[in-house]
C-alpha cells in the first residue's frame, strides 16, 4: 500500500471539512471561519450579510431559523396575517413543495422597505432567508439580492 496516496487523502478530506466551515469573500478580500451552531427552540439567526450603504441603509441579506411545528403553507397564513396586522404589502407569493417565496414592502422603523424571501420547511424548523433594501434603492439592488437569497440551499 503506498502511504504518500493515504495521506494526501486523508489531508485532502481534512481540508474540505476546514474550507466548508469557512465563509470566502473574495471581492472583500477576505475569509473567515462561520459561527455554526445548531438551531435552538427559540430560534438563531446564523448570518447576516450587509452591502455598503446608499442613503442610509445598508441592504442585506439574513438567515434565521425559526422553530416551528407547522406546514410550510400553515407560515405561509401566519406571515400573511402578521403583514396585515402591520401594514406590510405583499407583493407576490409562491409555494412550491416545502418552499415559500415572498415579496412585500412597508413601513418599519421609519424606513421604506422592500423584502424578498424564501422559507423553507425542514423538520420542525423553517429557515427564513430574508433580503431587505430601502424601496428607493431596491431596483439597484435586486437581482444581486434575490440571486443570493435564491442561492440557499439546505444539506
Amino acid at each position: 500500500m503506498n502511504f504518500s496516496k493515504i495521506t494526501v487523502l486523508v489531508t485532502g478530506l481534512f481540508l474540505f471539512n476546514v474550507n466548508a466551515s469557512t465563509l470566502v469573500f473574495p471581492k472583500s478580500g477576505f475569509s473567515i471561519e462561520s459561527l455554526d451552531a445548531k438551531p435552538s427552540a427559540i430560534g438563531s439567526q446564523p448570518l447576516q450579510m450587509l452591502l455598503p450603504a446608499q442613503n442610509g441603509f445598508s441592504a442585506n441579506v439574513n438567515v434565521q431559523v425559526q422553530p416551528y411545528k407547522g406546514t410550510i403553507t400553515e407560515y405561509k397564513q401566519l406571515s400573511e396575517n402578521q403583514f396585515k396586522q402591520i401594514g406590510i404589502t405583499l407583493i407576490s407569493k409562491k409555494e412550491m413543495g416545502n418552499t415559500l417565496i415572498i415579496e412585500y414592502s412597508g413601513t418599519m422603523q421609519g424606513q421604506e422597505l422592500h423584502w424578498y424571501a424564501k422559507a423553507v420547511k425542514k423538520g420542525d424548523h423553517v429557515y427564513l432567508i430574508t433580503a431587505t433594501d430601502n424601496k428607493n434603492n431596491w431596483e439597484q439592488h435586486k437581482e444581486q439580492l434575490i440571486n443570493n437569497v435564491n442561492s440557499f440551499k439546505l444539506m
